[in-house]
């Protein structure tokens, strides 16, 4: 009996173990991954007088589909990315998006590092190969508007990069 015993604490401790290593491994692969799409991320932004913006997005390092969400942020954020979230966003205030893009609905976000940024349902627009996002800005005083991208890796919504308009 002593022996069952035994073997089968020995076989549940491996059990959990084994679950345990495999989901940093995961953890390990995403951020991998996020981080190599995101040092691979080259945006170029023009404006023009009537405050429209142009943004090109090409990623050296991925191949694959790329989303974006832009918003409005307190200007005095403008130097703590670790707070620009769309938590922060101007209530129901957002750059008018003037390319017409396919939307999806994202329910997390995740910062490259996979810490939680965002929980609730959020739209989320492709980001056109070469082809430039246009965006109307018009931001109330005191706030400056942003964009922030991401790749969805193994399901997650993970940020690699960002860029304030």
């Amino acid at each position: 009996m002593l022996i069952i015993a035994t073997i089968l604490i020995g076989l549940t401790a491996f059990a959990v173990t084994s679950l345990y290593v495999s989901q940093q491994y995961n953890n390990v692969n995403i951020q991998n991954q996020a981080e190599n799409i995101a040092n691979g991320l080259y945006i170029s932004v023009s404006k023009n007088a009537n405050n429209t913006v142009f943004i090109v997005v090409n990623d050296f390092n991925y191949k694959g589909t790329l989303y974006f969400t832009a918003f409005y942020v307190p200007s005095a954020l403008e130097n703590d990315t670790q707070l620009i979230t769309p938590q922060f966003a101007e209530q129901n205030v957002y750059p008018e998006i003037l390319t017409p893009l396919p939307t999806t609905t994202a329910s997390s976000l995740y910062f490259t590092n996979l810490n939680l940024m965002y929980q609730g349902n959020i739209e989320l627009w492709q980001v056109p190969y070469l082809t430039p996002i246009v965006l109307k800005i018009s931001p109330s005083v005191g706030y400056s508007p942003v964009i922030l991208f991401f790749a969805q890796i193994q399901g997650m919504f993970v940020e690699v990069g960002y860029e304030w308009l």
